[in-house]
């Protein structure tokens, strides 16, 4: 029996189509991924299906649940089934939970049945998060923790179908491989999962049939093992091509050029307490530098220390005699908060004027953006107007504008479509091969790192001590 079907699913503000007549199917024990671009409208079927459609937007179209038919605009009618046939898996999973309730109370109170609160542990167990957590509280779980107490709830609960909205966006790759065990279990029990996404990793591992959402339509369906290996339409190809798994390793080779950045015995944290120790590591120009590791284990305070936004609490940093005082930049992980958001993107820019060779700067920006691909119209724009690939662009024409030697770039795509995101990474390799730029990095995406960086190093963390830097460039070398 299919257990969900949506069918000529259309959704449209007064002015445009987000979704144009779109119809899928998922059946219990399955998983129905559907990979689109932001702004494609895939997490607006999720609302759809869950009778979460904003006000002022029109719907129709049917969705039915278990054999009954319901008009997709009847927002009413879908939220009644909320628990009972449907349940949601949030994006933010730690702001659908209650804030001061127990992880295992928020399970035992979708149980009805006698030693609620023992079944409520054993559904946590299931979803691997272990007792010493069970008594915690939405504020004092991680991300992942909290997906997989959202996951426990799903299980208890009568609701057959499960619709998940980007369940591992901004995880490190062992929170997201949690995640992926989570809809394992939740598939092995019997649900058929919606799983809306533009993480191809998990797609890869999990799902067994796949949509994909091109300009608001589905432009192919299919099983997950067909498209994955012989997909149809251009879309579906490039999309899947745009995976830096199926990248090209990128070869080992010494560095033969000038350091930019060199520590020695460095130590790392925040206040008093240590994250890293006895970091021993340099930076070459025109070299990619990655650096990985677990979240919250001192990557992004080690590209503060560099930076010299936070002091070293031991060691030494040297860096290049030739790096000057604008020598070393930041590209950030949300490129948006680099302009000022009631100002053009033109009038952003013009602040350069003020630096001492700021009409030299500006000279500069026309031509580094057509190398990036970005027209000059979008200096007319503010920043909510564009996307976020090309706001992650044109933050990097503004940075090697100014002429650096070294880039942090913490995360800088991690928020991005694989597509826009293959496009940035090209233009950090250019940067980096074109201006001799030293790069640093910081990445969660092992795939990403191998097939870009020229040198890989891991962040990892002993049992009771802080963490340690090892190299990794060689490892499984080809």
């Amino acid at each position: 029996m299919t257990d969900l079907v949506v069918e000529n699913l259309t959704i449209a503000t007064r002015d445009r189509v987000i979704v144009e007549k779109v119809s899928l199917s998922v059946i219990a024990g399955n998983i129905l991924a559907v990979l689109g671009e932001t702004g494609s409208g895939k997490s607006l079927i999720g609302s759809a299906i869950m009778g979460l459609v904003p006000s002022g937007v029109s719907v129709s179209g049917r969705i039915i649940i278990n054999g009954r038919a319901y008009d997709a605009g009847d927002n009413q009618a879908l939220r009644s089934l909320w628990s009972t046939d449907v349940f949601l898996l949030p994006q933010e999973p730690l702001t659908a939970l209650a804030p001061l309730l127990a992880a295992e109370d928020q399970v035992s109170e979708q149980i009805t049945a006698p030693a609620s609160l023992k079944h409520a542990r054993e559904a946590l167990s299931a979803m691997h998060l272990d007792p010493e957590h069970h008594r915690k509280r939405p504020f004092e779980l991680s991300g992942g923790m909290a997906q997989r107490v959202m996951a426990a709830i799903a299980s208890v609960t009568r609701a057959g179908i499960v619709v998940a909205d980007e369940p591992t966006k901004g995880l490190d790759a062992d929170r997201r491989e949690v995640v992926a065990d989570v809809f394992r279990t939740l598939r092995g029990s019997g649900r058929a999962i919606l799983l809306i996404t533009h993480d191809i990793a998990l797609v890869r591992s999990l799902a067994d049939q796949i949509a994909f959402l091109d300009e608001n339509k589905i432009v192919e369906t299919g099983p997950a093992e067909l498209l994955l290996r012989d997909a149809r339409t251009d879309y579906a190809r490039r999309y899947l091509a745009s995976d830096p798994a199926t990248w090209e390793r990128r070869p080992y080779a010494r560095s033969t050029t000038p350091k930019i950045v060199e520590t020695d015995h460095l130590s790392i944290g925040v206040g008093n307490r240590v994250l890293a120790d006895d970091l021993n590591f340099h930076c070459h120009a025109g070299h990619i530098s990655a650096l990985m590791g677990k979240s919250g284990i001192g990557k992004t305070t080690l590209g503060k220390t560099l930076l010299g936004q936070a002091t070293p609490l031991g060691g030494a940093i040297r860096r290049s005699s030739t790096a000057g005082a604008r020598g070393f930049q930041k590209l950030h992980q949300d490129p948006t908060r680099v302009f000022s958001p009631w100002q053009t993107l033109g009038r952003s820019l013009e602040d350069l004027r003020g630096l001492p060779d700021g009409e030299r700067v500006l000279d500069e920006i026309p031509g580094l953006m057509q190398r990036f691909g970005l027209r000059r119209d979008l200096l007319r724009r503010r920043p909510h107007q564009i996307s976020g690939g090309e706001a992650q662009r044109l933050a990097l024409v503004r940075i090697l504008a100014t002429k650096p030697k070294m880039l942090i770039a913490d995360e800088p795509t991690s928020r991005l479509d694989p597509p826009v995101q293959e496009q940035v990474i090209r233009c950090l390799r250019e940067a980096a091969d074109e201006e001799e730029l030293a790069i640093l990095l910081i990445t969660h995406d092992h795939d990403l790192a191998t097939a870009i960086a020229d040198r890989r190093m891991l962040l990892v963390a002993g049992s009771n001590s802080p963490a340690m830097l090892k190299d990794i460039t060689r490892d499984n070398a080809s």
